[in-house]
């Protein structure tokens, strides 16, 4: 399965952009192949629409934004952040603007500091992260960059918690304790919940982080799908300290991800710790990326395509779902159009069997 290929996955909310990026100044995003324009308008409301004038297909970010709206570079036709046609310059002033010269917007929202944008009808509505609303935590974006891996991929290893040990281990992972202990899975129709510990190195910048003064602590995982490319993960530590991690993994298309991670904490960090603690969560993520931009972006649909163990319990879940959503559209190809190594090996190991 390829993003492109899942016409369902239009009718979620995905980050764009950052709140304080978004000025009067048009700014191009990518969203599922489609190239659209984001600016703020009167009152400081956010624009969005495809990036493309209805007039003669000129590129509306390449304009700027007057009164608000925003104006095309290549006949100067205005817009406002509905769509709606507010000027045509070369018209006779007595002339009404026609009700088709629309630009073709889109559904936008700020929450949580970030833009986000739905490009179809919303199924579900902009992800409620509940710590990033309580004054009792404190909230720290981290991260929003363009990596070269699949939203699905990066999303399977967020949900992926046995990777910790090996991916990790120059970090936070423990190799020479691998196993997860009172592993719980539940699922809600797309929503997926899972509760899991295991042994963590407690290294110099986790015991700065944490206060945590042991070798090693014993971590609590609770991960949360909410919605196909939007995690949540509540860890506990035994100092009572929740450290909330926030993942949206937007689909710029088949190849490329807005990889967007924010935090937050019930310790009320100072500026100093605040810094520590995005330092550490760089150094974690930079080697999660490291591994996922070289892992092909066709996501495995077919649970007999790849081997599962017991700790797979919450990406095979997640395989389902994203199956279901495909279900959707007769554009996903078999597995087989693209696994074919790996299923061949099934098929040759199940006929040895059934020779003996």
């Amino acid at each position: 399965m390829l993003v492109s290929q899942v016409p369902a996955l239009k009718e979620y909310w995905y980050v764009v952009a950052y709140s304080s990026q978004v000025t009067n100044k048009p700014t191009r995003v990518r969203l599922l192949g489609d190239d659209y324009v984001i600016w703020r308008g009167r009152k400081g409301i956010v624009g969005a629409a495809l990036d493309e004038c209805p007039h003669r297909g000129s590129r509306l970010s390449q304009g700027w934004v007057e009164n608000g709206d925003i104006v095309c570079p290549y006949h100067g036709w205005s817009f406002d952040p509905t769509g709606a046609c507010t000027r045509i310059p070369q018209n006779d002033d007595d002339k009404p603007i026609p009700p088709r010269a629309r630009a073709l917007s889109v559904l936008v929202e700020e929450k949580y500091g970030l833009v986000w944008v739905c490009p179809g009808m919303p199924r579900a509505n902009i992800p409620v992260l509940p710590e990033a609303e309580d004054p009792a935590f404190t909230v720290i974006h981290e991260i929003l960059e363009v990596w070269n891996a699949s939203a699905p991929r990066i999303i399977d290893n967020a949900l992926d918690v046995s990777h910790v040990a090996w991916t990790h281990k120059n970090s936070i992972g423990d190799s020479s304790a691998p196993k997860m202990h009172n592993m719980t899975v539940e699922r809600d129709g797309h929503h997926l919940k899972s509760r899991v510990s295991y042994r963590s190195k407690v290294t110099e910048a986790l015991r700065r982080n944490t206060g945590i003064q042991s070798e090693y602590t014993i971590r609590v995982t609770n991960s949360e799908l909410v919605q196909p490319f939007v995690f949540r993960d509540l860890m506990e530590y035994e100092t009572g300290m929740k450290h909330v991690l926030m993942k949206v993994a937007t689909p710029i298309d088949d190849t490329h991800t807005l990889f967007c991670q924010f935090i937050a904490r019930n310790d009320d960090p100072d500026e100093e710790k605040r810094a520590s603690i995005a330092a550490l969560d760089r150094v974690i993520q930079d080697e999660d990326r490291a591994l996922l931009e070289h892992i092909r972006p066709e996501f495995p649909l077919e649970i007999q395509t790849e081997m599962h163990t017991r700790t797979d319990r919450m990406t095979v879940e997640y395989r389902k779902i994203l199956a279901e959503l495909a279900s959707e559209s007769s554009m996903v190809p078999p597995d087989r159009a693209w696994a074919t190594p790996f299923l061949q090996a099934v098929r040759s190991e199940v006929a040895g069997t059934s020779g003996r």
